[in-house]
């Protein structure tokens, strides 16, 4: 049976980061299955499913990596994922949407978008944020999926979140999702 490790690694962005921890997976005999990895501000961050070998224990990979990552600077974190959670099976026919939030920057944007879509069963599978503009006239983007489950009212959410509007001073756009099945 595979055995699998989520993998976090996190340190100041420079080149060769990315290509460092995809040698060292792969002399670990690891396979790189799901990644997400990003730049935020002047720092990097990405997070890994892998499957590892017989051999490797999740709990020794990031010690076993450590001679590839040090030299990057990169702090890197490991945990199993139990075998069921972490088996690609086949994707539900689960209503996916996508939620934009733009306007000016202000704490509690996050937090009271965030309550509205769990208040109302929705799972946030992704989320991008980013600050841009002047420094004197910040503006927030937000941008997240939303699954929500079969037999559930979307509709319901997106007028909660059109209540938010006025209160947050953004806009806010609510729509499916088209998504591609192979």
């Amino acid at each position: 049976m595979n055995s699998y490790a989520v993998l976090t690694a996190f340190g100041q962005d420079r080149p060769g980061i990315v290509a460092a921890l995809a040698e060292g997976l792969s002399r670990l005999g690891c396979n790189i299955e799901d990644t997400c990895m990003t730049r935020l501000r002047g720092e990097f961050t990405m997070m890994l499913m892998v499957r590892l070998p017989t051999h490797l224990p999740a709990e020794a990979l990031g010690e076993r990596l450590a001679p590839f990552t040090s030299p990057q600077g990169l702090t890197v974190l490991c945990r199993e994922v139990p075998a069921q959670a972490a088996e690609r099976g086949s994707e539900p026919d689960i209503p996916v949407f996508m939620l934009s939030v733009y306007g000016a920057d202000h704490p509690g944007i996050v937090a009271q978008v965030a309550r509205v879509v769990a208040d109302h069963r929705g799972n946030i599978t992704d989320m991008n944020t980013r600050v841009i503009g002047a420094a004197d006239r910040p503006v927030y983007i937000m941008i997240l999926e939303v699954q929500m489950p079969v037999g559930s009212r979307p509709e319901a959410l997106g007028q909660a979140l059109e209540l938010l509007k006025p209160s947050l001073g953004v806009d806010l756009t609510f729509r499916p999702l088209e998504q591609v099945r192979l």
